[in-house]
């Protein structure tokens, strides 16, 4: 496939890979399929995955990878529930491809575009719908989430927020735009504390804008973003019901859990972890295989049936513990770490952006399944091979 015929399909699918992030699985699927399909057929493109193969991100997407491959081999699961894990993980194998395409310039735009262009849809019909009482496709009264459950929602709009004032911070952003941007920003603010549930995007939100911050301006930028959190968290906590409902909840929750009450959103979290460690120390070396959470899960859910239509640690860092015993839970941490030393090489927006994307999933992960998770987990490779491909090749290349 020449790269001069191919080059509009080519970008017109990472405007959609990137679109479809926070707007739809299947196309989600489908573009990024494609987009591997180019990679392979392009040789302009093919000959630059040895050199994606060199770099530590991707490496460390493999190493995972490798890590469920060879647990196949030891695991107790049936052979449908490991070879699902293996297909559910899919985007750490083709992490290579990923890199390779984005290392054309254009399709590194055209990817960040089009999850911009999502991210701004849903923004706006999430406030809509919020505004006029009538929830849209996933959302219900109370929690206007549009496209996806407010879990995803409220991620990919926080992380929408802080591409845009990465780019103003960098100085990459008009001057005529900066008022739409700030407005922009606002609005995102405004979407995930009072439109939408979800107590960990919620305090992420802050702790990633004023991370933005002191990245921009070091030490400066630690006082400024102390300042912004004594000014900005009281007017919050004291303006969104949701959040304030929320952190009540949280307290009341725990206090229930500890006599006794696990059937609760903290309660399941809880027990969920509990039960994850308890496996861990079953098997603290190898693990009990890939895909066996499951069928180990069950084994110690007891009769409820709310406990059991639950197979997910909600925390990756226990699940792979589960599954890959404690080097899985390292090849976690290899993968946040990698992604950093890449971004920390970057220029300014994009080295901000990449460690943002870390703390983000870094950090939610404690509490979702935001790596093993089709959605979440192929985004994660998607946003971080636009972010870092571009500084990560000597030569430059162009459609």
């Amino acid at each position: 496939m020449n790269l001069n015929i191919a080059r509009q399909p080519l970008l017109w699918f990472a405007f959609l890979a990137g679109f479809a992030i926070p707007v739809s699985t299947a196309m989600q699927n489908i573009s990024a399929g494609v987009l591997v399909l180019f990679a392979i057929f392009t040789p302009e493109i093919r000959q630059h995955i040895g050199n994606a193969l060199r770099q530590p991100l991707i490496q460390a997407c493999l190493l995972m990878y490798s890590l469920f491959v060879l647990g196949v081999f030891w695991t107790d699961a049936t052979i449908n529930d490991a070879l699902g894990m293996l297909l559910k993980m899919r985007a750490y194998l083709l992490a290579p491809l990923f890199f390779a395409v984005c290392t054309l310039a254009p399709v590194r735009q055209y990817l960040l575009a089009g999850f911009g262009l999502g991210a701004a849809i849903t923004l706006v019909l999430s406030i809509g719908s919020g505004l006029s009482g009538t929830p849209i496709i996933q959302g219900v009264i109370g929690d206007y989430s549009v496209f996806r459950t407010h879990t995803y929602h409220s991620t990919f709009v926080s992380f929408f927020a802080c591409g845009i004032a990465a780019y103003w911070m960098a100085g990459r952003l008009p001057k005529q735009w900066r008022w739409p941007a700030a407005i922009t920003i606002a609005l995102c603010i405004f979407d995930v504390f009072f439109m939408v549930k979800g107590r960990t995007a919620q305090v992420l939100l802050l702790l990633l804008l004023g991370l933005l911050v002191v990245l921009w301006q070091g030490r400066r930028g630690f006082f400024i973003a102390l300042i912004a959190a004594a000014v900005m968290g009281p007017l919050l906590y004291l303006g969104s019901s949701s959040l304030r409902t929320g952190m009540n909840m949280v307290q009341s929750e725990v206090q229930s859990y500890d006599k006794g009450d696990i059937d609760t959103s903290v309660g399941l979290r809880l027990f969920f972890h509990k039960v994850a460690k308890d496996l861990i120390k079953e098997a603290p070396v190898l693990g009990h295989g890939t895909g066996s959470y499951k069928q180990n899960y069950l084994k110690n859910a007891g009769d409820s049936e709310v406990r059991r239509s639950f197979a997910n640690p909600h925390n990756d860092y226990l699940w792979l513990g589960v599954e890959l015993g404690v080097a899985g839970m390292l090849s976690l941490v290899l993968v946040l770490l990698a992604t950093a030393k890449q971004a920390w090489n970057t220029i300014s927006a994009e080295r901000w952006l990449g460690l943002v994307l870390v703390c983000s999933y870094g950090v939610s992960t404690l509490a979702n399944s935001f790596f093993t998770d089709n959605i979440t987990g192929l985004a994660y490779v998607l946003l971080a091979c636009a972010l870092l491909a571009g500084s990560s090749f000597q030569r430059k290349v162009s459609l």
